[in-house]
Protein backbone atom coordinates (compact mmCIF):
# COMPACT_ATOMS: atom_id res chain seq x y z
CA UNK A 1 0.00 0.00 0.00
CA UNK A 2 1.47 3.39 -1.00
CA UNK A 3 2.34 5.98 1.60
CA UNK A 4 1.09 9.54 1.92
CA UNK A 5 2.93 12.24 3.84
CA UNK A 6 2.06 15.50 5.52
CA UNK A 7 4.91 17.86 6.35
CA UNK A 8 4.14 20.32 9.13
CA UNK A 9 6.22 23.49 9.08
CA UNK A 10 6.12 27.24 8.59
CA UNK A 11 5.94 28.75 5.11
CA UNK A 12 9.65 29.55 5.02
CA UNK A 13 12.79 27.72 3.92
CA UNK A 14 14.24 27.47 7.43
CA UNK A 15 14.90 23.86 8.40
CA UNK A 16 12.66 22.35 5.77
CA UNK A 17 13.78 23.09 2.23
CA UNK A 18 15.90 19.94 1.99
CA UNK A 19 12.91 17.93 3.26
CA UNK A 20 10.65 19.42 0.60
CA UNK A 21 13.20 18.51 -2.05
CA UNK A 22 13.65 14.98 -0.68
CA UNK A 23 9.92 14.35 -0.64
CA UNK A 24 9.64 15.65 -4.21
CA UNK A 25 12.56 13.49 -5.37
CA UNK A 26 10.95 10.44 -3.77
CA UNK A 27 8.01 10.74 -6.16
CA UNK A 28 5.62 10.04 -3.30
CA UNK A 29 2.36 11.77 -2.50
CA UNK A 30 2.88 14.58 0.01
CA UNK A 31 1.33 17.82 1.15
CA UNK A 32 2.18 20.57 3.60
CA UNK A 33 0.31 22.11 6.47
CA UNK A 34 1.21 25.10 8.64
CA UNK A 35 0.06 24.67 12.24
CA UNK A 36 -1.24 27.70 14.14
CA UNK A 37 1.70 28.70 16.30
CA UNK A 38 2.10 28.62 19.24
CA UNK A 39 -1.46 27.37 19.78
CA UNK A 40 -0.67 23.96 18.25
CA UNK A 41 2.82 23.66 19.73
CA UNK A 42 1.67 21.17 22.37
CA UNK A 43 0.16 18.95 19.65
CA UNK A 44 3.59 18.20 18.17
CA UNK A 45 5.53 15.13 19.40
CA UNK A 46 8.51 17.13 20.70
CA UNK A 47 6.87 20.53 20.89
CA UNK A 48 8.47 21.96 17.74
CA UNK A 49 8.57 21.72 13.97
CA UNK A 50 9.13 20.19 11.48
CA UNK A 51 7.00 17.09 11.88
CA UNK A 52 6.39 14.42 9.26
CA UNK A 53 3.21 12.32 9.35
CA UNK A 54 3.17 9.16 7.25
CA UNK A 55 -0.01 7.23 6.61
CA UNK A 56 -1.04 4.33 4.43
CA UNK A 57 -3.50 5.26 1.75
CA UNK A 58 -6.94 5.20 3.26
CA UNK A 59 -5.53 4.24 6.65
CA UNK A 60 -4.56 5.85 9.91
CA UNK A 61 -1.29 7.62 10.73
CA UNK A 62 1.41 4.97 10.84
CA UNK A 63 4.46 7.12 11.59
CA UNK A 64 4.90 10.53 13.20
CA UNK A 65 8.47 11.84 13.25
CA UNK A 66 10.12 14.98 14.55
CA UNK A 67 13.69 16.40 14.26
CA UNK A 68 14.86 17.61 10.87
CA UNK A 69 17.85 15.34 10.29
CA UNK A 70 16.03 12.24 11.49
CA UNK A 71 13.17 12.91 9.07
CA UNK A 72 15.56 13.65 6.20
CA UNK A 73 17.44 10.40 6.69
CA UNK A 74 14.27 8.37 7.05
CA UNK A 75 13.05 9.62 3.67
CA UNK A 76 16.48 9.42 2.05
CA UNK A 77 16.95 5.79 3.13
CA UNK A 78 13.42 4.75 2.30
CA UNK A 79 13.58 6.10 -1.24
CA UNK A 80 17.16 5.20 -2.15
CA UNK A 81 18.79 8.62 -1.81
CA UNK A 82 21.25 7.25 0.77
CA UNK A 83 23.34 4.16 -0.01
CA UNK A 84 22.66 0.94 1.86
CA UNK A 85 26.38 0.57 2.62
CA UNK A 86 26.79 2.09 6.09
CA UNK A 87 30.19 3.66 5.44
CA UNK A 88 29.08 5.21 2.16
CA UNK A 89 26.00 6.56 3.93
CA UNK A 90 28.09 7.95 6.78
CA UNK A 91 30.26 9.86 4.31
CA UNK A 92 27.18 11.64 3.04
CA UNK A 93 25.80 12.19 6.52
CA UNK A 94 28.99 13.82 7.83
CA UNK A 95 28.83 16.37 5.02
CA UNK A 96 25.17 16.99 5.80
CA UNK A 97 25.93 17.44 9.50
CA UNK A 98 28.61 20.03 8.72
CA UNK A 99 26.08 22.00 6.68
CA UNK A 100 23.61 21.88 9.55
CA UNK A 101 26.21 23.02 12.09
CA UNK A 102 27.07 26.15 10.09
CA UNK A 103 23.36 26.87 9.56
CA UNK A 104 22.78 26.56 13.32
CA UNK A 105 25.57 29.04 14.07
CA UNK A 106 23.92 31.52 11.74
CA UNK A 107 20.56 31.07 13.44
CA UNK A 108 22.08 31.49 16.90
CA UNK A 109 23.70 34.72 15.71
CA UNK A 110 20.30 36.02 14.63
CA UNK A 111 19.11 35.69 18.24
CA UNK A 112 22.31 36.90 19.91
CA UNK A 113 23.56 40.21 21.25
CA UNK A 114 26.73 41.69 22.69
CA UNK A 115 29.86 39.63 23.18
CA UNK A 116 28.23 36.38 22.09
CA UNK A 117 27.23 37.98 18.79
CA UNK A 118 30.86 38.96 18.14
CA UNK A 119 32.04 35.45 18.99
CA UNK A 120 29.54 33.94 16.58
CA UNK A 121 30.69 36.14 13.69
CA UNK A 122 34.21 34.78 14.17
CA UNK A 123 32.94 31.21 14.52
CA UNK A 124 30.77 31.51 11.43
CA UNK A 125 33.64 32.86 9.33
CA UNK A 126 35.98 30.06 10.41
CA UNK A 127 33.41 27.30 10.01
CA UNK A 128 32.03 28.57 6.70
CA UNK A 129 35.55 28.84 5.26
CA UNK A 130 36.30 25.26 6.31
CA UNK A 131 32.96 24.05 4.95
CA UNK A 132 33.60 25.51 1.50
CA UNK A 133 37.04 23.90 1.42
CA UNK A 134 35.68 20.48 2.39
CA UNK A 135 32.73 20.56 0.00
CA UNK A 136 34.71 21.86 -2.95
CA UNK A 137 37.24 19.06 -2.41
CA UNK A 138 34.43 16.47 -2.29
CA UNK A 139 32.86 17.76 -5.50
CA UNK A 140 36.23 17.79 -7.26
CA UNK A 141 37.00 14.22 -6.16
CA UNK A 142 33.82 13.16 -7.93
CA UNK A 143 34.90 14.84 -11.17
CA UNK A 144 32.99 18.11 -10.63
CA UNK A 145 29.96 16.60 -12.36
CA UNK A 146 27.39 18.33 -10.15
CA UNK A 147 27.13 15.45 -7.67
CA UNK A 148 29.06 14.59 -4.51
CA UNK A 149 29.08 10.86 -5.20
CA UNK A 150 28.54 8.98 -8.44
CA UNK A 151 26.40 10.33 -11.24
CA UNK A 152 22.92 10.33 -9.74
CA UNK A 153 20.97 12.46 -7.28
CA UNK A 154 21.74 11.76 -3.62
CA UNK A 155 20.86 12.94 -0.12
CA UNK A 156 23.87 15.22 0.27
CA UNK A 157 23.32 16.76 -3.19
CA UNK A 158 19.85 17.83 -2.10
CA UNK A 159 20.91 18.98 1.39
CA UNK A 160 23.76 21.08 -0.01
CA UNK A 161 21.48 22.66 -2.61
CA UNK A 162 19.03 23.72 0.11
CA UNK A 163 21.87 25.05 2.29
CA UNK A 164 23.45 27.23 -0.39
CA UNK A 165 20.02 28.39 -1.53
CA UNK A 166 19.26 29.53 2.02
CA UNK A 167 22.44 31.57 2.16
CA UNK A 168 21.67 33.29 -1.12
CA UNK A 169 18.90 35.10 0.81
CA UNK A 170 19.37 34.64 4.53
CA UNK A 171 17.49 37.71 5.69
CA UNK A 172 18.39 41.29 6.68
CA UNK A 173 19.68 40.30 10.13
CA UNK A 174 22.20 37.87 8.70
CA UNK A 175 25.95 38.00 9.07
CA UNK A 176 26.33 40.74 6.48
CA UNK A 177 29.55 40.39 4.47
CA UNK A 178 30.35 36.99 6.00
CA UNK A 179 27.42 35.45 4.11
CA UNK A 180 29.43 36.10 0.95
CA UNK A 181 31.66 33.19 1.93
CA UNK A 182 28.74 30.92 0.98
CA UNK A 183 27.69 32.71 -2.19
CA UNK A 184 27.51 29.82 -4.63
CA UNK A 185 28.00 32.09 -7.64
CA UNK A 186 31.58 32.63 -6.42
CA UNK A 187 32.27 28.90 -6.04
CA UNK A 188 32.31 27.18 -9.46
CA UNK A 189 31.99 23.64 -8.07
CA UNK A 190 28.93 24.59 -6.02
CA UNK A 191 27.44 26.52 -8.94
CA UNK A 192 27.69 23.33 -10.98
CA UNK A 193 25.89 21.43 -8.21
CA UNK A 194 23.13 24.04 -8.08
CA UNK A 195 22.61 23.92 -11.84
CA UNK A 196 22.56 20.12 -11.82
CA UNK A 197 19.92 20.01 -9.10
CA UNK A 198 17.78 22.58 -10.89
CA UNK A 199 17.92 20.49 -14.07
CA UNK A 200 16.90 17.26 -12.31
CA UNK A 201 13.72 15.81 -13.80
CA UNK A 202 12.73 14.24 -10.47
CA UNK A 203 12.73 17.71 -8.87
CA UNK A 204 10.84 19.44 -11.68
CA UNK A 205 7.56 19.70 -9.66
CA UNK A 206 9.41 21.59 -6.90
CA UNK A 207 10.91 24.14 -9.29
CA UNK A 208 7.70 24.51 -11.26
CA UNK A 209 5.80 25.32 -8.05
CA UNK A 210 8.51 27.76 -6.98
CA UNK A 211 8.35 29.52 -10.34
CA UNK A 212 4.57 29.83 -10.09
CA UNK A 213 4.38 30.83 -6.42
CA UNK A 214 7.73 32.47 -5.77
CA UNK A 215 10.54 31.29 -3.50
CA UNK A 216 9.88 31.11 0.22
CA UNK A 217 11.61 33.55 2.54
CA UNK A 218 14.69 32.09 4.20
CA UNK A 219 13.48 32.77 7.76
CA UNK A 220 10.73 34.50 9.75
CA UNK A 221 13.22 36.87 11.37
CA UNK A 222 13.67 40.51 10.37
Amino acid sequence: MSQQYVLRYFNIQGLCEALRLLLTASGTNWTEETPEWPREKSDQPLGHLPVLVESSKGGKDDVVLSETLAIERYIARKYGLLPTDILAAARQEQLRDQLHDVWATHMEFMHSTGERSTELVTKFEQDATRLVSVHVAALRRNGNNGHYFGETLSYVDIAAYAFFKFFSDAGPKSLKAKIGLLNHTRIPEVSKLMATIEASSSLAPYFTAEKENGARLATRFK
